[in-house]
């Protein structure tokens, strides 16, 4: 009997299979968490702390790295939301916001790099820890903000200010990249070279798809559903036009977003809402990110790591502290945004990637320290972002919340004395 129709054992685990589970397995998570009042994020991330042994025992985590595109797409769709929320006329017309994204940022790299220093790091890897440390986790906040249902000036300062300290972290790594080139003891060309094609080529992919969404979308009718797919669509061309290329996935979509946003002349492109299918990718995004953090870094990290931790939470806290109340914030606000802040997530890792892709043994105690940030601000990030948020006023409640507030179905409210 020929049985060649039947498949062929063992049973191999494809993309479509593993990136269903995934999922499933994420989703379930993060309803988890809700239960427990907790961020979804944190479920996800700890259904990916759960799969890492899983995988290793099974020897498929080769493929989990393989399917690091999920995370790219994940990423990319987040960033490019991201930099669409950065509107330029606001910074120019309210310096103190501009000049807080600033403070914090420059105040998180300082703080880092001297606390690596003196703990005996060398001052390159310092300064490329340092540099990641500026980056708060763009998909923490953005999700925390649509599960919260988040609306104000802290929500809205805080996006503006992730998406530029996003934007300072991946400009500061691709600088680095120069001396890191030069410790590799490559030609000045090389060293001068490749950065300058990273920060010029990613920014012009950037404003080629921006200009090419403009140009696409006066050819098809003003729905969302059309500009929907549109803007996926490209999106998705641009992670992979950036991978081909060597570019960064980082500057290329934040400036994608950005110019799509900010276009002065005309308003071609419908404001699309990415949220509800992106989740997709989020959830995956997450999870990839929790299986590919090992819990090993702490080891080889050591006291480094905690003085990263805490060097990056008060460079952040007090650049917002310096300029914030001037712009007229009050005290509360200003500690919520801070803590708004502080997650660190899939970013750092693309950032950590970028350094590590080039010379993987320069990066071993580098991504060690960051590694170790990392897997404590996937937990703790998300619950300081909602704290903020709920801190500041601005979320709604739980639903439960508002349930315990109605009267009975049938039941008129008592009327409240006065």
């Amino acid at each position: 009997m020929d049985l060649r129709f039947l498949p062929d054992l063992p049973l191999t685990l494809s993309y479509p299979l593993l990136f269903g589970v995934l999922l499933v397995a994420g989703m379930l998570g993060g309803e988890a968490a809700r239960h427990l009042r907790l961020p979804r994020l944190v479920g996800y991330v700890l259904v990916g702390f759960a799969i890492a042994p899983v995988a290793a025992a099974m020897n498929i985590g080769p493929l989990l790295d393989e399917a690091r595109i999920f995370v790219d797409i994940g990423l990319g769709l987040v960033l490019f939301d991201l930099g669409r929320r950065m509107d330029i006329a606001w910074l120019k017309r309210d310096w103190t916001l501009a000049a807080s994204g600033v403070a914090e940022s420059l105040l998180s790299f300082g703080l880092v790099f001297a606390a690596l220093s003196w703990l005996g790091i060398a001052p390159l890897m310092a300064g490329l820890a340092a540099a990641i440390a500026m980056a708060t986790s763009p998909a923490v906040v953005l999700l925390i903000a649509q599960d919260t249902r988040s609306e104000g000036q802290v929500t809205d300062r805080a996006l503006t200010l992730v998406a530029l300290n996003s934007l300072l972290a991946s400009v500061v790594v691709t600088m680095l990249t120069a001396s890191v080139h030069y410790e590799a003891r490559l030609d000045l060309d090389t060293a001068v070279l490749h950065p300058l094609y990273l920060f010029a080529g990613s920014l012009a992919l950037g404003g080629i798809m921006a200009q090419a969404a403009r140009l696409l979308a006066r050819q098809v009718e003003r729905s969302p559903e059309l500009h929907f797919t549109l803007v996926a669509g490209l999106i998705l061309a641009s992670v992979g036009i950036a991978q081909m290329g060597k570019l960064s996935v980082i500057l290329a979509l934040l400036a994608f977003g950005m110019f799509a946003r900010n276009d002065r002349n005309r308003h071609d492109l419908v404001n699309v809402d990415l949220g509800r299918a992106s989740r997709l990718f989020y959830i995956v995004l997450f999870v990839i990110t929790g299986a590919s953090l090992p819990l090993s870094s702490f080891e080889v990290a050591g006291w480094a790591a905690f003085a990263f931790i805490g060097a990056r939470a008060a460079g952040k806290f007090l650049g917002v502290l310096l300029i914030a109340p001037i712009g007229g914030m009050k005290w509360r606000q200003v500690v919520a945004l801070g803590a708004a802040l502080l997650p660190m997530s899939s970013l750092a890792l693309l950032l950590v990637y970028d350094v590590t892709r080039l010379y993987p043994e320069f990066g071993q105690q580098l991504t060690a320290v960051v590694l170790a940030g990392v897997i404590v601000m996937e937990l703790f990030g998300p619950l300081a972002t909602q704290w903020g948020f709920r801190f500041a006023g601005e979320s709604a409640p739980p639903p439960d919340a508002l349930s315990a507030t109605r009267p009975p179905a049938g039941r008129p409210a008592e009327p409240t004395k006065t």
